[in-house]
């Protein structure tokens, strides 16, 4: 696999966000989901590196914070010693880097299970798109932004900023990589990407508003 190639595949869909482009990435005789897999995998090693980092400052900057919460705490000294060498650095390195690695095989679970669920929205709307194309399709922008939004992760603020942006613009890319792959109107791309986003947020405000009644309750009674 060439690098510098799929940095240049990468570049030209992130700065080419059209219909013409992602016709072009389909025509090409590795758009399948084996390309697609790889790049994902990549991304999801990539991630899971730059996580570990970000966490490991993050621990590094809190650890004497928490310890002296714990310091504080009316318990036992066997107590203290228990929860000082629960959240001691080395254990918790240990319980992130286990983390990261288990990330490096989620993200390409993820990744088919969410392309699955457009694809078989996308079948219902009328497309007739195949999945392992569909699926480099959306690989091809998604691998790229996964490793953004990692990087960025270490800004504080100005991370989070960044990632909510590339967020909404893998949405858009998302757009046109089912209008082609499926041959979709455009009326009927946008809704197989809304429904899930739709849904989401559904499920994300029930979430919330049953967290909110569970304290109400506890506070009232």
């Amino acid at each position: 696999m060439n690098l510098s190639s799929v940095f240049q595949t990468w570049l030209n869909v992130l700065t080419h966000p059209n219909e013409e482009t992602f016709v072009q990435e389909g025509e090409k005789p590795d758009a399948n989901l084996t390309t697609a897999l790889i790049w994902i995998v990549i991304a999801g090693i990539v991630a899971a590196v730059f996580g570990y980092i970000g966490s490991s400052l993050a621990l590094n900057a809190q650890g004497p914070m928490m310890q002296q919460m714990i310091d504080q705490m009316d318990l036992p000294p066997e107590a203290k010693a228990e929860l000082g060498a629960l959240f001691s650095g080395g254990f918790m390195a240990g319980m992130l880097g286990a983390a990261s690695f288990a990330s490096i095989f989620i993200t390409p679970i993820f990744f088919l299970i969410g392309v699955g669920i457009l694809h078989l929205i996308a079948r219902m709307m009328g497309g007739t798109g195949e999945f392992g194309k569909y699926a480099y399709l959306v690989a091809v922008f998604q691998a790229p932004l996964t490793i953004v939004q990692a990087v960025v992760g270490l800004v504080p603020i100005l991370g989070g900023c960044i990632s909510l942006v590339a967020t909404i613009y893998g949405f858009v890319l998302t757009y046109f990589a089912t209008k082609v792959a499926h041959n979709l109107t455009s009326g009927k791309a946008i809704v197989v990407v809304i429904i899930p986003i739709g849904i989401l947020f559904v499920l994300f405000s029930c979430i919330i508003l049953s967290t909110v009644g569970l304290v109400l309750s506890t506070l009232g009674q």
